[in-house]
């Protein structure tokens, strides 16, 4: 057999190892970087749906909150503002009135829910009337 030379297109063992560990590596790469943008997308929505259902069930309780306070700002007959009540009244309808209707960063509404929540319960207890709110069996976390 003549001995044929080789041409440019013959690797080296080495090299042909080192093109399998990269490949491999991008391989690795892609599927991951595959993997992420699916993952992100699903958990976006599913984030999303979350935000949505809770803020919906904040929104309800929030309401329900103005809704007494509101209607026991007009039945109090002494509406001066050195009345207890309706001190805690007015303050409790502009924490509520305050509460944040979009999203941010800097704000821990979680925070600021649960100092909702206790002032209704003081109010509640200082008007003497029921501070459970109705739909409360229904809220999930």
């Amino acid at each position: 057999m003549p001995h044929t030379v080789s041409d440019s297109t013959d690797k080296d063992i080495n090299d042909v190892f080192s093109d399998i560990l990269l490949s491999e590596e991008l391989l690795n790469k892609k599927g991951y970087e595959e993997g992420y943008g699916i993952g992100t997308l699903n958990g976006n929505i599913e984030g999303y749906h979350l935000g949505y259902h809770r803020g919906a069930e904040i929104g309800a309780e929030l309401g329900y909150y103005l809704g007494v306070v509101e209607n026991h700002l007009k039945s109090i007959k002494n509406k001066q503002a050195n009345d207890k009540k309706f001190k805690h009244l007015i303050a409790l309808q502009h924490l509520i009135e305050t509460y944040p209707k979009h999203n941010s960063e800097t704000v821990d509404i979680l925070k600021l829910l649960d100092d909702i929540r206790s002032q209704f319960r003081k109010v509640c207890s200082l008007l003497k009337v029921n501070a459970s709110y109705p739909e409360s069996s229904k809220v999930t976390f």
